[in-house]
């Protein structure tokens, strides 16, 4: 890789981030504004699914950073970023860190 990235590589990033930060932000405000009106479970199940989201958009983005490296031929830092997605998998899948 040169020692300058593409221009694009980082507006990639920076979307998934922002689409992320976005979308999070919008499903729990939907979420509270249903709850003004809907009292039962259904608000709180939107809450948390943008909750998930918010956790989700790091995930992506170290995927999308990832695959982005492998297509500027950089496997070095392709292989770092898709090592971090497994750590961060991994630790997602069996509870690393769980009390």
């Amino acid at each position: 890789m040169s020692q300058l990235r593409e221009p694009a590589f980082d507006r990639a990033v920076a979307l998934v981030l922002r689409v992320g930060a976005f979308g999070c932000f919008f499903v729990m405000l939907a979420g509270l504004m249903i709850g003004l009106f809907v009292h039962n479970g259904i608000p709180l199940s939107i809450e948390r699914a943008g909750v998930l989201l918010m956790l989700a958009t790091p995930v992506v983005r170290v995927l999308v950073a990832g695959i982005l490296f492998l297509r500027e031929k950089d496997w070095k830092y392709g292989a770092i970023s898709f090592g971090v997605l497994a750590i961060l998998l991994l630790g997602t899948l069996f509870g690393i860190g769980e009390h």
